[in-house]
């Protein structure tokens, strides 16, 4: 089934990722054969049935979707922000600082996507050396199609922070039905020092929250990885990380592989492919997939201070 009206699965099938639609979401071809739900802010309860027959029908490996914190799945975290007061006041006091002295050093602007393919390859690059980490974003061809693929969709932004005319920090956005959708966020490691993503966040998020009004934005949802200095520097920009959970369910051979795993193997397997993006999402997903349950966490974790 196509993409129809929906911008963010017309955008993914640009890209060559399949697009899925069935009763409780939509959902695209992250990987070979598995699936992620989206939009990242729907969270989604399907049935066994739905999910057995998707599972079948299309030969997957894996799929993957958000869901309540009563459900089944693992502990994670959706990156939202709705206040429609956002303003320096809602940083916490280091964020506020970085921030003010972003917005000394830089012109926060929209960016059209034939400059952002031009100038965003290098921050791709430098963001994956700092992050030590291979990344598709890094590929000249695959950065290529990317960018062609939002020009070419209804509702794809990209705004970037500029310092002295040299492109600091950029994010890819999806405006549809109320909503911003980050996709994509890099920056540049020589200009890190005049704070060109605080700029650029506060003042991105300000605009559609504030300026424009009655739109809500999402950043994504947690990574299958350990990113806590990231969550940690977005929770100080004010962001909230809503506790949720995700489920991963897996077919029948994959599954009997995971057991198999165990995390002796894992550390190995990290230890000689530290960059490898297949092993470490596998590695992850193995590890995350043994803690699910129904188990309802505390919530009483730490925003913004």
């Amino acid at each position: 089934m196509g993409a129809e009206s929906n911008p963010m699965g017309e955008f993914f099938e640009r890209l060559g990722q399949r697009t899925i639609r069935t009763e409780s979401s939509w959902w695209y071809e992250v990987q070979h054969r598995v699936l992620l739900s989206f939009p990242y802010y729907k969270l989604i309860k399907p049935s066994e049935a739905e999910i057995n027959t998707l599972m079948h029908e299309h030969k997957l490996r894996a799929i993957r979707y958000p869901t309540t914190l009563e459900s089944f799945g693992f502990v994670s975290t959706l990156e939202l922000n709705s206040n429609h007061k956002y303003d320096l006041d809602c940083l916490h006091p280091t964020a506020r600082r970085q921030t003010r002295q972003g917005l000394k050093n830089c012109i926060v602007q929209e960016i059209d996507f034939d400059y952002l393919e031009k100038k965003g390859l290098s921050l791709n690059r430098d963001t994956a050396r700092r992050r030590g980490r291979e990344s598709q974003y890094a590929d000249a061809d695959y950065w290529r199609k990317y960018c062609q693929a939002a020009k070419n969709t209804e509702g794809a932004v990209a705004w970037g922070a500029m310092v002295n005319g040299e492109l600091g920090s950029y994010v890819i956005g999806i405006v549809f039905d109320g909503w911003v959708t980050w996709l994509q966020t890099n920056s540049s490691s020589t200009l890190l020092n005049k704070r060109p993503s605080n700029a650029l966040l506060f003042e991105v998020t300000r605009h559609y929250l504030r300026d424009l009004e009655g739109y809500q934005i999402c950043y994504g949802i947690g990574s299958l990885e350990e990113v806590s200095e990231l969550d940690r520097f977005k929770i100080r920009m004010g962001w909230e990380l809503k506790p949720i959970k995700q489920r991963i369910v897996l077919s029948k051979k994959i599954r009997c592989m995971f057991w198999l795993a165990r995390e002796p193997c894992l550390k190995v397997l990290n230890k000689i492919f530290p960059k490898s993006y297949t092993v470490r999402k596998a590695s992850a997903m193995i590890r995350l997939y043994r803690q699910q349950s129904y188990d309802v966490p505390s919530c009483d974790g730490e925003q913004g201070t």
